[in-house]
């Protein structure tokens, strides 16, 4: 893999509408490299795995201060929700970056000329966002400038469902390198929405934060997948701010969102066997072809209910935990 060094501005990165003006202040790396566009969650293992295009996409690596080509640094694979990058992803960011984290900024939507799948969500499906974290993994596992054993996953609502199902064992095994997987999971109100029926996990942290009030992504699925993972022996925390929705440290104010579906009313679960998603009440829904699977949504979506906004008591409270935990992970 040829990688292109070059520095960009400040912590905001491709995809971002920053000023050219802007002195640039540390290193970067854009960085190409192979993944798929995925429709339905069973393409992404065996023959349906093998049977999807090839494409090219591109992540930017963000470099500590002071960094010492020398030396191994712990990493973070990160990934956005369905706005793209947005300004409260990008302070987390940063945050990262100045625990003396090397981060992986993934450009999910940006590789594929996407702006945005609010309202829509098949136009860069989850699975793609998946298969793109685990491939990103697998593009850094070798690199000699990362520690491959603090390698771990970070994402916002779509971008946190990326990093939930890539610790799910059976993907991990279908798609990663041997021996490689993520030394944790830290979420930000992902959709844990069609969960495995089979609760095989990665034992490693798994952190979520999520608004109590949340009915865009809603929380007791995820209150309910961390009690599954720690009676099995996992290591899942989740924090949840009361009164909150949606996007609760973002910087625009608590509204409707009229475009965006809410899954609070969604009962989908994956078929461990088959790999495919499916309603137990209506099993006759079809997820994997793009005309039945908007269909399928609507069937248990609601769009004109979402609220999403930050919380002014909790706005903050996920950044200073992530500003504790991260003295752990390093």
């Amino acid at each position: 893999m040829k990688f292109i060094q070059f520095i960009v501005l400040s912590f905001f990165i491709f995809g971002c509408s920053q000023s050219a003006n802007v002195e640039p202040t540390y290193l970067t790396e854009k960085v190409k490299y192979p993944s798929k566009n995925i429709l339905g969650f069973e393409n992404l293992f065996g023959g349906g795995l093998i049977a999807q295009k090839d494409i090219e996409i591109f992540g930017v690596l963000h470099f500590p201060d002071n960094y010492n080509s020398l030396k191994k640094y712990p990493a973070v694979v990160a990934s956005h929700g369905s706005s793209n990058w947005r300004a409260h992803h990008l302070k987390y960011l940063e945050k990262m970056r100045q625990a003396g984290f090397i981060v992986f900024a993934m450009h999910p939507f940006d590789s594929r000329n996407v702006d945005s799948t609010v309202g829509n969500q098949i136009n860069v499906t989850s699975e793609t966002v998946i298969y793109d974290m685990a491939m990103s993994l697998n593009l850094l596992w070798d690199d000699p400038r990362i520690d491959n054993a603090k390698i771990y996953a970070a994402g916002w609502s779509l971008g946190g469902t990326a990093t939930l199902f890539n610790g799910w064992v059976p993907l991990q095994n279908s798609i990663n390198k041997s021996g490689a997987s993520f030394a944790g999971y830290l979420m930000w109100y992902p959709g844990c929405l069609a969960l495995p029926d089979l609760n095989q996990w990665d034992k490693d942290l798994m952190q979520i934060y999520i608004g109590e009030e949340d009915n865009w992504t809603p929380p007791q699925p995820c209150k309910d997948l961390v009690s599954d993972i720690n009676k099995q022996g996992g290591n899942a925390n989740i924090e949840l701010y009361p009164n909150s929705f949606h996007s609760f440290d973002g910087p625009q104010p608590l509204r409707l969102i009229p475009e965006a579906y809410s899954w609070a009313e969604c009962k989908l679960k994956l078929n461990a066997d088959t790999k495919k998603v499916y309603d137990p009440q209506n099993r006759s829904l079809d997820f994997s072809d793009p005309k039945l699977r908007r269909t399928a949504y609507e069937s248990c979506a609601v769009k004109g209910e979402v609220m999403a906004g930050a919380s002014p008591e909790y706005k903050n409270a996920a950044y200073e935990h992530l500003t504790e935990l991260l003295s752990k992970l390093d």
